[in-house]
């Protein structure tokens, strides 16, 4: 297969994948709901319900329009869109949704031409580094020491009904492998030689992570589901047996503003998240369980001032109660919570503002995640 025809499925596959996840997720885009959102602008409050669903509407028409193999300019006011989305609600900054519009921007280099192998090859290259990035940093993410006993532990104990306690206990401690063989795999994808070999690992590994995710298992946040399946998909169609171009000058890549789009996103700015300096979510820690959390401590009077909706999500201790803003986004969004001070802060605002207390009534308790490198 000719890498032009490999470059229509893969945007067939990211705007499939796009459009499938915000089905999923759409209480995030556009609903009656009680998480409040989260501006950029802090007096400006969005859309409100249910003005809302024009907008979502609109998104998924410009992805449908975007189908077109031919015409731009739909991608163009897609990726437009896509950022005021974001600037309608930081929420959105979903890891998976930012990972499609980045690769949707570097597709909008293709200049649909065969005979332009300088061209569709550098687009080629760098989509192929963004994707071994994104297993890079996910694996240097998993890097820390709540990795194995909060996430991989969990995963392991999928099969208890098929595993002795001993090798369940020999599955845990593989899971100190796991982070430097996903940064092995994100690495040797990039090796020609090696690839057939690690494309079907990488496979494998995304096969077990859909069953060990299946609804039956865990049944929050499966919005990952249908990204796990089109990083299968996107795998296939990047590294498996792809054909050398014969007329490509590599010099043509560092000639390509997509191959600096991808080094600046996905390698610089992800560098920064280690030191806890940018967001996780835009710097692919999938399951690292390395994460912000923030949880509100409410007086009794801020607990009996809120709306009985929310109050299921409040667990009682002795003195007070403890709202979980994380399970509360997974519920009502059908994805979680960006996990960010500023996200916290505002949830924290807005039910200051509901309950008609202060920040003494609503404390928030915000834990910073373990910061991997220090500079």
């Amino acid at each position: 297969m000719r890498l032009t025809q490999r470059l229509q499925l893969i945007k067939l596959t990211v705007l499939i994948g796009l459009l499938t996840s915000i089905i999923l997720s759409h209480p995030l885009w556009a609903a009656d709901r009680w998480f409040p959102k989260t501006t950029l602008i802090e007096d400006y409050f969005g859309v409100p319900y249910p003005y809302d669903y024009i907008q979502l509407a609109v998104l998924i028409l410009l992805i449908v329009f975007s189908f077109s193999a031919q015409k731009k300019f739909p991608t163009v006011l897609l990726i437009i869109f896509s950022v005021y989305m974001c600037f309608d609600d930081q929420n959105r900054l979903q890891p998976w949704f930012y990972n499609y519009v980045v690769m949707s921007c570097i597709l909008l280099f293709y200049k649909n031409r065969v005979d332009e192998p300088n061209n569709y090859t550098a687009i080629f290259i760098s989509l192929q580094l963004l994707v071994s990035l994104i297993y890079i940093f996910s694996g240097i993410q998993k890097m820390n020491s709540t990795f194995v006993p909060n996430t991989f532990e969990l995963i392991a104990h999928n099969f208890d009904a098929i595993l002795s306690t001993r090798q369940l206990n020999m599955l845990v401690k593989f899971g100190y492998a796991v982070p430097f063989i996903e940064v092995c795999f994100g690495v040797f994808l990039l090796l020609k030689p090696i690839r057939f070999i690690i494309v079907p690992l990488v496979i494998l590994m995304h096969i077990l992570l859909l069953i060990t995710i299946a609804p039956s298992n865990n049944d929050y946040n499966y919005i990952i589901w249908p990204w796990n399946v089109m990083m299968i998909v996107l795998v296939l169609l990047l590294f498996a047996r792809v054909n050398k171009e014969r007329f490509f000058d590599i010099s043509f890549l560092f000639k390509s503003f997509s191959f600096f789009i991808v080094i600046v996103l996905m390698l610089i700015f992800p560098l920064f998240s280690l030191n806890n300096k940018y967001d996780s979510f835009l710097s692919s820690s999938l399951f690292s369980s390395n994460l912000n959390k923030g949880e509100l401590v409410l007086s009794n009077k801020a607990y009996h001032n809120l709306p009985y909706y929310i109050r299921r999500y409040c667990k009682k201790n002795k003195e007070n109660h403890i709202l979980s803003v994380d399970n509360w986004a997974k519920d009502e969004l059908n994805a979680p919570c960006v996990p960010e001070f500023r996200i916290y802060q505002n949830v924290q605002n807005y039910i200051i503002r509901l309950t008609k207390t202060n920040s003494q009534d609503v404390k928030l308790n915000f834990i910073e995640r373990e910061k991997l490198i220090r500079f």
